[in-house]
């Protein structure tokens, strides 16, 4: 049986809750550098440091330009707007840190599924709440089937699932993350870098996923795209906006020139997913 002063002991080990602030973090970093002085990436540390109080180091500028999370706007050193959105995600408590987000800055987003003819005449009954990052999604028994269907908390059409509770919640969280979003897009846009330290020119953009290149240029009337070696290709960027949503604007260019990309990438993809599922959390039925 415990004492009281062991109970105290344990209470006292445990982090108070609060709200950390840019400041705070950085202040923990330099604590934990003390023990390990590659905690950090010189970007994470630049852009608490911009969030802190607008400075970076010269080291940490030149890395934060490089991923695309900072510019020179004459001779003034500025944060992109990817990063003002990170920033502005975190403060709000909306960021998800590695897995997809569904917002008005997804171009692409939930895909569309036709109403299953076995959930029509079945209607599932929730037995759990799965989160994936941010995102909250009822799993729905039908039991005379022996399977299982999803939707969305906050409502929509029962989308049935091909793994069941013997596969692991992680598997069926993987599921679920392949048929709600479009994780190509996803996958090629969360891990590329704009290589800002390239000069290709005037307008021309250069971009890498671990190591596959590819470049983009922009004229204002057409995009264009061009894998190396190759001659340059219109694309459609839509109504993108070529500065905010460079990125995005990318991913097209890239998707228009590849012919499978899921042969290229699929391999990456599915592990990716498969990260993200295992955060995965799974509530009871009773919380919906």
């Amino acid at each position: 049986m415990q004492t009281a002063a062991q109970s105290k002991d344990q209470s006292a080990a445990v982090a108070p809750r609060k709200l950390y602030t840019a400041a705070d973090l950085l202040d923990l970093i330099s604590a934990v550098r003390e023990h390990d002085p590659g905690a950090a990436s010189h970007v994470l540390v630049g852009l608490l440091r911009m969030a802190a109080n607008g400075h970076a180091t010269a080291v940490e500028q030149t890395s934060m330009r490089i991923a695309g999370l900072a510019d020179l706007r004459g001779n003034e050193f500025v944060l992109t707007p990817s990063a003002c959105g990170i920033l502005d995600e975190f403060s709000n408590g909306d960021y998800v840190s590695s897995g997809p987000r569904r917002s008005h800055d997804t171009a692409h987003d939930i895909l569309a599924h036709e109403p299953s003819p076995a959930i029509a005449n079945n209607l599932p009954e929730p037995i759990a709440r799965l989160r994936i990052g941010t995102h909250d999604y009822v799993i729905g028994e039908i039991e005379a089937l022996e399977m299982l269907a999803f939707r969305p908390q906050e409502g929509g059409e029962w989308i049935e699932l091909s793994n069941t509770v013997e596969n692991g919640w992680s598997s069926i969280a993987s599921e679920i993350i392949k048929l709600t979003f479009d994780t190509t897009r996803e996958y090629i846009r969360m891990h590329m870098i704009q290589r800002r330290d390239l000069d290709m020119g005037k307008n021309i953009e250069a971009f890498d996923l671990y190591g596959f290149e590819w470049y983009i240029r922009l004229e204002d009337t057409k995009s264009e795209v061009r894998l190396g070696g190759q001659n340059w290709s219109e694309f459609d960027r839509g109504d993108l906006d070529p500065v905010e949503k460079i990125k995005f604007v990318a991913v097209e260019g890239l998707l228009s020139v590849l012919t499978d990309p899921r042969a290229m990438f699929g391999k990456d993809i599915d592990a990716w997913a498969r990260r993200i599922a295992a955060g995965a959390s799974v509530m009871p039925a009773f919380t919906i």
